[in-house]
């Protein structure tokens, strides 16, 4: 289920995934496009994101989680190829179960309004 193509909410929804590790939205959506190309430079550029932040939020998303969420085909510092490992797979497919009723009930709101 690719959501990458979903209109970024212009609120903060940072989802607790486990106990002291959250996932937001822009992190989600670079997870998205590390599964699908597999390579850090193109899925930074697609999340409109620099690369090397990008590779900084992978580095962090690794540390907090339980187990790490990407994995690096060579040195972390400098290696391109990466890909998702099972927990990264888990933990964002997770991510957009749960992100859609709350980004559905933020629509909802902001529809009573105006």
């Amino acid at each position: 289920m690719k959501k990458a193509c979903m209109i970024p909410p212009d609120c903060c929804v940072i989802i607790e995934m486990e106990q002291g590790a959250s996932l937001g939205y822009r992190k989600a959506v670079l997870l998205n496009e590390i599964e699908a190309l597999g390579s850090l430079t193109k899925a930074a550029k697609v999340s409109k994101i620099d690369r090397q932040h990008a590779r900084d939020l992978i580095l962090e998303m690794n540390s907090v989680f339980s187990q790490p969420l990407v994995d690096f085909q060579g040195n972390s510092q400098n290696a391109d190829h990466v890909e998702l490992t099972a927990k990264g797979a888990r933990t964002v497919k997770s991510y957009w179960q749960r992100f859609e009723p709350v980004w559905l009930s933020i629509i909802e709101e902001r529809a009573r309004h105006y």
